[in-house]
């Protein structure tokens, strides 16, 4: 196959497979190594699963858009010639993988040419490099930093008696629903305009069929609900987490996380979530089912 593109530098030419538009030569020790940036396609999927794996957890969420879009869905990369240094995947939910801040405005350049996104969310360096790069052209609405991410495995997790936490089923979707605008408003109080309720059914909806929802429901109401936002081989992330109002205090929350960790355990070997750093009523349960900090997310919303 033969490169869509040649770069213009002396240095050695990109195997064929690794495409992009005309990126500015960064100068090392050895000599010049033309950095390019540009969208990924087919050819490039497998850098960047590579790019993703090395670090699971933190990069969940992309490495399962990955397996469930592959390169159709909007991503970005930064390639030196031979593998990919940095990625984004761009949207209204915008989530980078930057693990050299100093690729970050390459990045954000090339997405520019994208709507700008409502949330900038991921870890949190490489989340509040890209949004200095475009702070100056979009004020942030609000900067939720550090968002602490959690994880626990089998051998930490808490032995507690069973709780009534199932799959969801589509009987569900009109309770879960309710249960979601409730949270969304809890969690995002300063949301201007938040989803209505069709397009709480259509997410609900989503995520039971794929498997993805868990509730614990009394007399037609939701008790305790959870979701998953990515879901690999190696490692799942929870998200949507949600406690009914009258039952919290009660322990209830934890006898549910502890029922789901324990359900999603038998088939991935970790479990990983992200909370906001000053819900510490949430931080104390997590803690108290096992979870222990893995390292930080940030979370920057327009």
């Amino acid at each position: 196959m033969k490169p869509r593109w040649r770069a213009k530098s002396s240095a050695a030419p990109r195997p064929p497979g690794l495409r992009g538009c005309e990126g500015r030569g960064t100068r090392h020790n050895r000599g010049v190594t033309q950095l390019t940036v540009g969208r990924v396609g087919p050819t490039e999927a497998e850098a960047l699963e590579r790019l993703l794996d090395a670090d699971p957890v933190h990069n969940v969420y992309l490495r399962s858009e990955l397996r469930l879009l592959g390169t159709a869905a909007p991503w970005w990369c930064v390639s030196d010639g031979g593998e990919l240094r940095a990625a984004v995947l761009a949207g209204p939910l915008t989530v980078p993988c930057v693990p050299d801040p100093d690729d970050a405005p390459r990045l954000a350049d090339a997405t520019r040419t994208h709507p700008p996104p409502h949330l900038l969310v991921g870890p949190r360096e490489a989340v509040l490099a890209l949004h200095r790069c475009n702070e100056h052209r979009r004020p942030a609405r609000e900067v939720r930093d550090p968002q602490p991410v959690m994880e626990i495995d089998r051998r930490r997790l808490r032995v507690l008696p069973p709780a009534p936490l199932r799959r969801a089923t589509r009987r569900d979707v009109d309770a879960l629903s309710v249960a979601a605008a409730m949270m969304h408003r809890e969690e995002m109080s300063r949301d201007t305009a938040p989803p209505d309720a069709s397009a709480w059914r259509t997410r609900m909806t989503q995520l039971v069929d794929r498997g993805w929802s868990w509730a614990w429901i009394e007399h037609g109401e939701v008790v305790f609900k959870a979701e998953l936002s990515a879901w690999t081989p190696d490692v799942v992330q929870v998200q949507g987490v949600f406690t009914a109002p009258s039952q919290r205090g009660r322990g209830v929350a934890t006898a549910g996380m502890t029922a789901l960790c324990s359900m999603l355990l038998d088939a991935v070997p970790l479990v990983t979530l992200y909370l906001n750093g000053f819900n510490e009523a949430a931080l104390r349960v997590y803690r108290r089912v096992g979870f222990e900090q893995r390292g930080e997310y940030a979370t920057v919303m327009y």
